[in-house]
Order: structure tokens, then C-alpha cells, then sequence
């Protein structure tokens, strides 16, 4: 098992997480909208408690969206930093493929959309396959009103097994209208625990999907859409 450090700013709260021999510890920031100021100190304090160095990490982890455009930056920003000093190979991770992992621990089914709002009544969409450990994007991540969201490799679709997982969901009847579906189940709620994070980022960086400082780059889904 990796020892990991998890960086999330696209939640309500700035929130970071040590995987250390298969155990977690996480902190999270006290006040609403405060990542920038709050999320480095948080770093610092699980690290000491831990008693262990930036370089002593196998792997940094970290949010890159889709979500607010400031705790995207944000994230991406201390992430490519921390990277760059300490030679950190970094898991970069969707907000969307994390509901997808946790709804995967807790149902059986074959397909696991996730959605949850955006700005202007639209919402963010992906389709995940559950893979080993692992939650395999299936077409590609989007970001349209809930009426307009489509999926050409759910098409013809009807012997799956549909979950849906986000606040998106609250559109449930235009979205299977559109998509021309019906979920199985549907939990119209965001929560997902550190735990949900720091296992689906450890599945992935022993499977080798690891990148640079260079190469963690925000996932915004539509970057033209100014969502702040």
C-alpha cells in the first residue's frame, strides 16, 4: 500500500488526507470557501503528526475538478508545487470518478453515472465502469443542461445496470428522458469520504497512472464557462 497524500479544494471545505499503511487520517479546514489560506497549514500538521517528509511520499493525489473554478486553481496549483519541490509523482483524480469509486463500494451494477450541478442550470456528467479497483471513464466527461446531456456508448443500452450518484441528479426525470434510461438507484446527494478518495487514487498509482508537475492540468470539462 502507498503512502499517500490527498489533496481536495473543490469540496465546501478544503479537506487533505494521509494514507499510511493502509490507515487514513485527514483534516479539514474550519470555514466555508478558505482553501487557499487553510489547506497548506493542514498539510503541515497531518505530515508532522505523521512524523514524515514531503520526500518520504510515494504519491501526492489531488481534485482537479470539474467543480468552483478557484478550488480547481487552487488544488492543481499546491499540487504541481509540492510535485516540483519534493520529485512527488502526482495522481491527478475527477471529482465525478470519485462519486463513481464510492457508489461502486456501497451497489452492484454495471454503470455508475455521476453528475452534479454546475452554473446556469446545467450540470457536469460522466459515465464510469467499475474495473478491478478502479472506475474507467467511459466517452467523456461533459458539462450541458440536463435535457442536452447524451451519451452515444449508452446508446441502445438496456440490460445494464444504471446507478446514479450526485446532486445532478435532482434533474433525474429530464436526465433519463434524454439519456433514454432508468437508473437502478439514484443517490442525489455529493458526500464521498476521504477514504472513497484515498482508494481510488491508490488503485490507480499502482497501476502506473501517475504524471509530473507539469502534466496536472484543471479539469474544467468546458473551460470557456466562467465558473468562479
Amino acid at each position: 500500500m502507498p503512502t499517500l497524500l490527498a489533496i481536495d479544494t473543490c469540496s465546501t471545505k478544503c479537506k487533505v488526507a494521509l494514507l499510511q499503511q493502509g490507515s487514513v487520517s485527514f483534516r479539514e479546514g474550519n470555514e466555508l470557501q478558505k482553501a487557499a489560506q487553510h489547506v497548506l497549514v493542514l498539510i503541515d500538521n497531518l505530515l508532522a503528526e505523521a512524523g514524515l517528509v514531503y520526500n518520504q511520499l510515494d504519491a501526492l493525489a489531488v481534485v482537479t475538478g470539474p467543480g468552483s473554478f478557484t478550488g480547481v486553481r487552487i488544488g492543481v496549483a499546491i499540487a504541481q508545487g509540492l510535485s516540483l519541490s519534493s520529485s512527488t509523482p502526482v495522481v491527478p483524480i475527477s471529482s465525478l470518478a470519485i462519486l463513481a469509486s464510492a457508489a461502486s463500494q456501497k451497489f452492484d451494477g454495471d454503470l455508475f453515472l455521476s453528475c452534479i450541478k454546475a452554473r446556469e442550470n446545467e450540470v457536469y456528467f460522466g459515465v464510469y465502469q467499475r474495473t478491478g479497483d478502479d472506475v474507467i471513464l467511459v466517452g467523456s466527461e461533459q458539462v450541458n443542461a440536463a435535457g442536452a446531456i447524451s451519451s452515444e456508448e449508452l446508446a441502445g443500452e438496456r440490460l445494464r445496470i444504471f446507478i446514479g450518484i450526485g446532486d445532478g441528479w435532482i434533474y433525474r426525470e429530464e436526465l433519463e428522458k434524454s439519456l433514454s434510461l432508468e437508473l437502478a438507484h439514484c443517490v442525489n446527494d455529493n458526500f464521498t469520504s476521504m477514504e472513497d478518495f484515498c482508494r481510488l487514487a491508490a488503485a490507480r498509482f499502482r497501476k502506473g497512472d501517475v504524471v509530473n508537475e507539469e502534466q496536472v492540468l484543471p479539469n474544467y470539462v468546458k473551460e470557456q464557462m466562467d465558473y468562479s
